[in-house]
This record gives C-alpha cells, structure tokens and sequence, in this order.
C-alpha cells in the first residue's frame, strides 16, 4: 500500500522532467514562430571575455541575397568574406560608472528651448548620460519563461525588471530604458538577438521586416550599424557592412538591436523631416533612443507625448535626432517608443521613473546600467 504514492510521485517526476526536455528541444529546434531561439546563460557578465580581438583590416560590405531568399540561421561560412574588424585598443577613460540624469521642461528646466514639438507644444523629454569603466556594466535583461528562454509572451515591466535584476546579481541598476522588443513586437518577430554577448535568435529578416539597420555594441565599447544578410532597405551610408552572427560573436560583440531607423551616423542626421517606424508624415510619438558619443559614452533619450499634461503628440524621430546631435552624438539610434518607452534613474538620491504610473506597459527586455 506505502509503495502506490512512490509510485505516483515517480511518475509525476519523470513527466515533469520530460516536459522540460520536450520544451527544451521544442525552443532549440522550432523555437517561437519557428526559429530557433537559445536559453539564456544564467551569469553572462563574469564568464564574457573583455579582451580586445585582434585584427588587421576594416570590414567591409558582403554580399547580399536577393529580398526573396528565405530567412535562415546563419553559418560560419558566410563570414569568411568578411575580415575581422580594427577593434579599440584604448582600456576606458573613465575610473567608474556614472550616469547623469536630466529632465528638461519648460517650467522646470530647459536652458536651449528645446522642450516643444515643431509645433511649438511643451514636451517633456530626459536624458540619462552615461559613461562606463567597463563594457560589462552596461547591461540588458530579456524577460525569459520559467525555462529561461525568451518569447513573443514574456513581458515584465521595466520597474520590475529593475528589481528582478538588482536581486539576481546582487547589483544596483544605475538607470535603465526600454530595449527594442525584439520577441514582441509585431514588426520585428525575426532578427537577430544578441544580448550581453550570447546569441538568443540567429535568424535573420527578410523583406519587409528588414527595413532598418541594426546596431551594435563591442566588446571595446564602440558602437556601429550594420545590416542583416536578408536587407532589402535603402542604405543610410554605403560603407554599412553586412554581418552574420558568426562574426558579430567573433569579433565579440556584447549587444545588438533590431529596431531602428539609424538616426544620426558618421555625425549626420540620416532620418527626414516626415519618417517614422510605422508610417510617414506621423508627427511625433513617445521616443526611446540611444545615441553614441564615443567609446565607453552614450546618451539614453526618453520623451513624453500623447500625453494630456503637455498636450502634445511627441517629436517626430527628426526632431529626436537633432537633439542627440547637439549633445555630441555621432551615432544614434531609434528603439521602441510609444506606450513601451520607459525610464528608470536613481539621482540625487531619489529614484526618477516615467512614467510615473506604477503600472506602465509591459514589455519584453531593457537596458541598464551599473556599477559592479
């Protein structure tokens, strides 16, 4: 009679432990929506390597297949084309981590008149400047299943992630901004995803759904653009190479996003007055945008609008552009906005957030930053 509950128990075990292998096959060979996605490493900071890579040559533009070729997992053999990139030799200038928060409005703070749409409507936007000792305090979290694999139905808030993060490293987040929602958005559910220096998804876009460039982040604290194999858009600048995740992992890439448009590259605004992400001639929108000042510094960017409280429809992603220029940016990029874009700082000792709700959406990964 004791032994029917062993039993029992025994075969609970035994399916609970064959479910996890199911769904670990199902995610490494199918994946979401059919491509192969990778569990997440559970401490991708301590085992990254720093050192800078060598090389001798600049890269260089691969060729392209044609907008009808079908998306596929990228192979080490389409990389031999390309030569290793001239990485940064320089260690960081800067000692520590520090992150310098800013709210500009026109009631509160804004010395350039800069908070107003083009229509002349007061915005609030922020800015959180960051500079870095190391490649590894400038972070990512990608919401994850209780498997550890990322999916279109992972979402958390930002603020919960923040403590999520804080809790399973042992750190304290600096600030943070929503990513690009590269599993949840509808417009981006291929692409690559290359988070804290681990290939989640290798598969890249084709057609319609690779419209934009991708950004990048190096080991050495650098920031480039680059396009995907299956790239059918219009090029930004012809010197923008192609790049599997074979050479962005050899040349040891530490975070990648699949968003975009490019905003600012080479120290040019590359976006007209009347493109957006969806649809052109939108006035504005709530913007989330990264812009790159020089190795091991970068601006986040968060603006309001739609809101009732300025009473504006937000700036339009020229209008985000031009204000990461003045800030001294020579690379910029768009990430997602609208009711996703959020903003986390810890600043003369209290805690910033937009918005300021407690509940704001839930989205799929963000970036942060601390000093650890």
């Amino acid at each position: 009679m004791k032994k029917k509950p062993l039993i029992i128990v025994g075969i609970a075990y035994a399916v609970a432990i064959a479910s996890l292998a199911t769904t670990n096959l199902l995610h490494n060979f199918f994946g979401i929506n059919g491509v192969a996605e990778h569990k997440i490493d559970d401490d991708p900071f301590s085992s990254f390597d720093v050192s800078t890579p060598s090389s001798s040559s600049k890269p260089s533009a691969s060729s392209k297949p044609s907008s009808s070729s079908k998306a596929s997992e990228e192979t080490s053999s389409s990389t031999n084309e390309l030569p290793d990139r001239v990485a940064n030799t320089d260690p960081s200038p800067y000692t520590e981590t520090t992150l310098t928060y800013t709210r500009y409005n026109t009631q509160t703070y804004d010395p350039d008149g800069e908070a107003v749409d083009s229509h002349g409507n007061p915005i609030t936007f922020y800015t959180l400047e960051v500079k870095i000792k190391k490649i590894t305090d400038f972070r990512t979290n990608q919401v994850t299943d209780a498997n550890g694999y990322p999916g279109d139905n992972c979402l958390n808030t930002l603020f919960n992630q923040v403590s999520e993060v804080e809790k399973k490293y042992n750190v304290d987040v600096m600030g943070a901004i929503n990513g690009d929602s590269s599993y949840n958005n509808l417009d981006h559910r291929l692409g690559y995803v290359l988070r804290n220096g681990q290939v989640l998804r290798s598969q890249y876009r084709t057609g319609v759904d690779s419209v934009f460039e991708d950004l990048v982040l190096w080991n050495d604290g650098t920031m480039s653009v680059y396009t995907e194999p299956g790239f059918t858009g219009t090029l930004r600048n012809s010197s923008i190479p192609t790049y599997s995740t074979d050479y962005l992992t050899r040349n040891k890439a530490w975070q990648v996003w699949t968003f975009g448009p490019t905003l600012i590259d080479n120290g040019a605004i590359c976006v007209n007055d009347d493109e957006d992400v969806a649809s052109p001639h939108q006035s504005g929108n709530q913007r989330t945008a990264i812009g790159y000042i020089g190795p091991y510094h970068y601006i986040f960017f968060v603006s309001q609008g739609r809101s009732k409280p300025d009473k504006s429809d937000g700036f339009s992603l020229q209008e985000v552009a031009t204000k990461l220029l003045a800030r001294g940016c020579t690379l910029a990029y768009n990430l997602d906005g609208g009711d996703s874009s959020t903003l986390y700082a810890i600043w003369d000792n209290s805690t910033k957030k937009f918005p300021s709700k407690t509940s704001p959406r839930k989205i799929g990964d963000m970036i942060y930053v601390v000093d650890a």
